[in-house]
């Protein structure tokens, strides 16, 4: 074997066990041997899914028989050195996109709830307006997702279960609990087993039991919470609140109404403790926006606050 043959068809070549005894022995004396054993090891570390690494370069041989091909130059060290590197970028695309494939998304809409099971059996329920995403690919060694919004597990016995969301992590071992993350606001309430909850913003960790939550919104101190219900209130068509800024109650209403508020001079860090219906628009609007004396217009999906 000649070291200019050392191009893409000769390391599929390699890859797919066609080299005779001599190419692979010759090979193998080459300073390029490890370098691509390491590639190789390295990718493996990837976790990406079973394909038909034969067909794969099946499919690349042939496109390749259907170009003219010269090896009458030597190519330069250079040459050589650029040609590793489209290897390994070749290698690296292919575990990445068949990873990529192995991604899971649930989203909910406006005012809908969505529920779904994991690969494991444990169950979720989103509430509106959410999105939670996963791999399923290496869920039996990684139990881990990421949240964007408000969802309830019911998490099989096992292995730690992970949610991560942009506020902080829950860390669970079989357990019943609520996490609603989104910007500048992260809760988690425990209703079986125990939580871990590691708050990104102070660097905090907190363990919760039944009965139990945890509550962080930006501009307030964060406090522990203690409740009696079983379950999530708005799994019942209620969103609950106890000393929540009343931006982030208008953000629960937008999404679960489609709706927009509108205002200039309000101080939208008034506190809000009780509760508004997701069934009934009006209702909800009402009880709202009368527990702090406001008016309003509305104008299509716009909530307009008069001064």
């Amino acid at each position: 074997m000649k070291m200019n043959k050392l191009d893409d068809i000769f390391l599929s070549r390699w890859l797919n066990n066609e080299l005779s005894e001599d190419e692979l022995n010759e090979f193998k004396s080459s300073k390029h041997y490890n370098t691509y054993v390491n590639i190789i090891k390295g990718t493996d570390k990837l976790q990406a899914p079973s394909y038909n690494l034969d067909e794969a370069f099946s499919h690349i041989k042939e496109k390749r028989n259907t170009t003219t091909i010269s090896h009458q130059n030597k190519p330069s060290k250079n040459k050589l050195q650029w040609g590793i590197a489209a290897s390994v970028i070749l290698l690296i695309g292919f575990f990445a996109y068949f990873n990529f494939l192995n991604t899971t998304e649930f989203s909910s809409d406006y005012g809908k709830q969505l529920a779904f099971e994991l690969p494991d059996g444990s169950k979720v329920l989103l509430n509106s307006k959410s999105t939670i995403t996963f791999n399923k690919h290496n869920w039996d060694t990684n139990r881990t997702l990421k949240l964007n919004g408000e969802a309830f597990f019911d998490v099989e016995k096992g292995n730690t279960f992970t949610v991560e969301t942009s506020q902080g992590n829950v860390s669970v071992l079989g357990t019943e609990f609520n996490v609603n993350a989104s910007t500048d606001f992260f809760k988690v309430s425990c209703y079986e087993g125990k939580v871990k909850v590691s708050d990104n913003s102070n660097d905090s960790n907190h363990i919760l039991t039944p009965s139990i939550g945890y509550q962080n919104i930006k501009g307030n101190e964060p406090i522990t919470l203690n409740f009696n219900s079983i379950q999530p209130e708005w799994i019942d068509n209620q969103s609950v609140f106890k000393s929540t800024p009343i931006k982030h109650v208008f953000k629960a209403l937008e999404k679960q109404y489609e709706l927009q508020f509108e205002y200039d001079s309000f101080d939208d860090t008034v506190l809000f403790t009780g509760s508004f219906p997701n069934n009934n628009k009006e209702i909800a609007l009402k009880t709202v926006l009368k527990s702090v004396n406001l008016k309003y217009t509305t104008q299509r999906n716009s909530i307009i606050l008069e001064d």
